[in-house]
């Protein structure tokens, strides 16, 4: 009998789980138009830091913060080379990301670097990182196809649109002119 209880429970649980997690995302799908991402608007925020004597308030430099942004918008065109587990980019991701649309804000640790993703070179010219931040902005503004977000799972473009511009906006805090 309580080997019966526990396979019940189990089985209860997992449905419960898969339940919880269809309506979360599909939740997530459904509110995704909510928030409104304008890439351009940021992209001619970007070019006019060119040529400017820029500072960052953080711990990376600015040359450094162009690079990781640049690689997460690398990414998410010609795939991220580590990805969570298919349970967090079901659940947790996608969330998070919902979480991050309606504040309209994002939060995360401004020196994590993107899993698999090359390391940030402290010897690239900032205007060089920022160049190359704005021609991935480009490829990414073209693409026809995107490949899932390492921690979000598959996004919509709007979806990716917001994520960048949150990602960017939030980084942008920690660099002045």
């Amino acid at each position: 009998m309580q080997r019966r209880t526990f396979l019940l429970g189990t089985v209860g649980l997992a449905a419960a789980t898969v339940a919880v997690t269809t309506v979360a995302v599909t939740t997530v799908a459904v509110q995704s138009t909510t928030f409104k991402a304008d890439l351009n608007a940021l992209f001619t925020e970007l070019e006019g830091l060119a040529g400017k004597n820029l500072r960052s308030n953080g711990l990376w430099t600015p040359s450094q913060i162009f690079q990781h942004l640049a690689q997460s918008v690398r990414g998410s065109i010609q795939g991220y080379p580590v990805a969570k587990p298919a349970w967090f980019t079901r659940t947790i991701g996608p969330l998070a990301l919902h979480g991050f649309k309606a504040s309209g804000r994002m939060y995360h640790p401004l020196t994590e670097p993107i899993p698999g993703m090359s390391a940030l070179d402290v010897a690239i010219p900032v205007d060089a990182a920022l160049a190359d931040l704005l021609d991935a902005l480009r490829q990414f503004l073209l693409a026809e196809q995107l490949a899932p977000h390492f921690a979000y799972g598959e996004l919509s473009p709007q979806d990716y649109q917001a994520a960048h511009w949150l990602h960017i906006r939030q980084h942008l805090t920690e660099i002045q002119s």
